[in-house]
């Protein structure tokens, strides 16, 4: 495992300048892995909190795991919410009302993901957006280190999992896996997605998916 202090650090939300540090705590929270709480000092005195997770490996050395803001509250990216052409509107338009819309042709009944203005089975243009149950199964993941947008500083890393649904005849649907810091995701595992609001109206929902405990 490569040590990322650097490139985490690098990446949380820490001002150039800096008076002072101190090392507030260090909890173990099992199989070989310690937090760290530093206090960081700006030169007005005001201050911020870090918190790092660290492995303990059999040679002695260590290795860091994630580095989060304290608070840790999710991230909202900007990028989120409907197309330029409305196509997916509906999609979000559900996420506000709290459901989870796709589309499913009224023809052939076929499921589709991403949106599309006619069927690709059977190019029917009558397609309907229908609630789906927000469960399924990890088809793919992969944990991601670098900050792709402003809005992942101080998040870092996290696991991007590409869902597939089988309610929706097997649809993939890419989502963010909630409490992923030390895990490391089972292909076929079963996930529920939990609807989010956003904090501001800026902001569209999304789903964070969440291990089933019986099966991750």
């Amino acid at each position: 495992m490569p040590d990322r202090i650097g490139q985490l650090i690098a990446s949380a939300d820490v001002p150039t300048r800096l008076k002072g540090s101190e090392v507030r705590s260090i909890t173990e929270v099992g199989k070989s892995r310690y937090d760290a709480v530093i206090r960081y000092t700006r030169p007005d005195d005001t201050w911020f909190e870090l918190r790092s997770r660290w492995v303990l490996f059999g040679d002695g050395g260590w290795r860091v795991l994630s580095v989060r803001n304290i608070p840790d509250t999710p991230p909202w990216m900007d990028i989120t919410g409907p197309s330029p052409d409305g196509l997916d509107t509906p999609h979000w338009d559900g996420l506000r009302m709290g459901k989870l819309l796709l589309q499913k042709c009224h023809d052939c009944a076929e499921w589709i993901w991403s949106p599309r203005p006619i069927c690709p089975n059977c190019h029917s243009f009558e397609l309907r957006w229908r609630g789906v149950e927000p469960d399924g199964r990890i088809y793919s993941w992969t944990r991601t280190w670098q900050p792709f947008g402003p809005e992942s500083t101080g998040h870092l890393p996290y696991v991007v999992v590409l869902v597939e649904l089988p309610a929706a005849g097997g649809r993939r649907v890419v989502g963010v896996l909630a409490h992923a810091d030390g895990v490391t995701p089972v292909i076929g595992a079963r996930v529920r997605g939990h609807i989010e609001q956003p904090p501001d109206d800026r902001h569209w929902p999304l789903v964070r998916w969440h291990l089933d405990p019986e099966t991750s």
